[in-house]
């Protein structure tokens, strides 16, 4: 059962999508070097990345060569990661009810998705 996502946290990842894409940074270089090695990414493997916002790790996980699954909750999100990351899947879901099959990837990431 997925826990639901408080309606406040919602409503403003939802009005700020756009700020969130410009304003937050990305990742460094060195940690997604450091996930690519030790997930084995790369092409012929599949990630989900889990509370994808709008795309900061998800894109960098495509530049590795893997398949993935960009997650999300949040319908603003979702669509500016669709722009962003274009031909990526993108998933409405939360990490308490995935919306893939088991045994159906070969890894997931969560990046600052806690909040």
């Amino acid at each position: 059962m997925a826990i639901p996502i408080h309606q406040e946290a919602r409503r403003g990842f939802q009005a700020g999508a756009a700020a969130y894409e410009r304003g937050r940074p990305g990742y460094p270089a060195g940690v997604i070097e450091w996930l690519g090695t030790e997930l084995g990414l790369r092409p012929g493997r599949t990630v989900a990345d889990v509370g994808a916002g709008t795309g900061k790790l998800t894109r960098e996980l495509v530049a590795r060569g893997a398949t993935v699954i960009a997650v999300e909750p949040v319908p603003g999100m979702r669509d500016v990661l669709k722009r962003a990351v274009p031909g990526v899947q993108v998933l409405d879901g939360t990490a308490e009810a995935l919306p893939i099959g088991d045994e159906s990837i070969d890894a997931i990431t969560v990046a600052q998705a806690f909040h």
